[in-house]
């Protein structure tokens, strides 16, 4: 028999045999069992598996009701009539306890120790953004003004943009006005909207500040509010991608240096380009790329800016046949401004 779920489901997922060029950060998932799980970056070293995280699974106690189905959310909870985060760390560990087919054993990617590998074949389909733009704004005619309102403000193509979140199966959550609006542009055209929306947020009415801490690239602007995720419109901009070979150097690395490259601080991972970088114990490095699969900062470190980090992996990343050195960090807790 087949419910509003199922009828929803039909509407929004797509094939998985549509999926060309590779699993693309942001994109949401629906696995048989029901979970839904949200992809994370490029890099996706094992044929046939990506990188995510389950974001909800189905259960009766489930505090989310997703098109008459309850489930429950990974990332975030309610504490005392607010929404908290669930930290990196905490999510982690809870995907072993609700899920008893993921082998802990199994070392998990070296670039994001709190994500896991899932296998496309685990998938009945996934949630193109796109797609799931055009269905969505027929189904809730706020959705396309949002749309609207958010293309003309960046200047950018409305055939570019699409959703994620909730919108990407079609749910605008209760008491929400988030717009989690996908931008696949061209990097260019990703950094004029970044810029736009840093210009925008001089104005301390349109400043966002959730889970208690302040989001930098997030804006109010007429009565909802735009939470952008940018993805590349040539993956081969990526700075880390599926074709790359990563090796572990060394483990527990700390120290700091300073931004000399923020073009890739708004995607995810989170891509800084160091300069003159000193380890713990006096080593040190010209330069050294700072890989960061925490989504939560998105945004947040600018050029110019010392940052300290703590318990990373140097990593050395082959692209073809040419190695560099990179470190790796899970956590917002382990970067920090100095």
């Amino acid at each position: 028999m087949t419910d509003t779920f199922d009828t929803m489901m039909n509407k929004f997922l797509v094939p998985l045999e549509t999926l060309t060029g590779g699993v693309k950060d942001s994109v949401y998932f629906l696995r048989r069992d029901g979970c839904f799980v949200f992809s994370h970056g490029y890099y996706h070293p094992h044929p046939g598996e990506f990188i995510g995280k389950i974001i909800y699974y189905p259960t009766p106690e489930g505090t989310a009701d997703i098109w008459g189905r309850r489930y429950e959310a990974m990332h975030k909870a309610w504490v005392g009539g607010e929404h908290v985060a669930i930290l990196n760390d905490v999510q982690i560990v809870k995907h072993y306890e609700i899920d008893p087919r993921l082998d802990p054993s199994r070392p998990r990617p070296l670039v994001a120790d709190f994500t896991l590998e899932f296998p496309l074949e685990e998938f009945l389909g996934y949630f193109d953004p796109h797609h799931s733009l055009i269905e969505c704004t027929a189904l809730h005619p706020v959705v396309g003004e949002w749309v609207e309102k958010t293309s003309a403000l960046f200047d950018f193509p409305r055939e570019k943009m699409g959703v994620t979140g909730s919108l990407a199966y079609g749910k605008i959550e209760e008491a929400d006005m988030d717009f989690d609006v996908i931008f696949a542009g061209s990097m260019e055209e990703n950094a004029r909207v970044i810029e736009r929306i840093r210009e925008l947020v001089r104005d301390p009415s349109r400043q966002v500040f959730e889970f208690g801490k302040y989001w930098p690239i997030r804006t109010y602007h007429e009565g909802f509010l735009i939470c952008p995720f940018f993805v590349y419109e040539n993956v081969a901009d990526a700075p880390l991608g599926g074709r790359d070979r990563v090796r572990l150097v060394r483990d527990g690395v700390e120290g700091r240096g300073t931004v000399a490259d923020d073009s890739h601080s708004c995607y995810l991972p989170i891509v800084l380009d160091l300069e003159d970088v000193v380890f713990a114990g006096g080593e040190t490095r010209g330069h050294l790329r700072l890989i960061c699969y925490d989504g939560s900062i998105r945004g947040e470190y600018r050029r110019g800016e010392t940052v300290a980090f703590d318990r990373g992996r140097l990593l050395e990343v082959e692209r073809d046949g040419r190695p560099t050195e990179a470190l790796a960090l899970d956590f917002h807790k382990y970067l920090a401004r100095v």
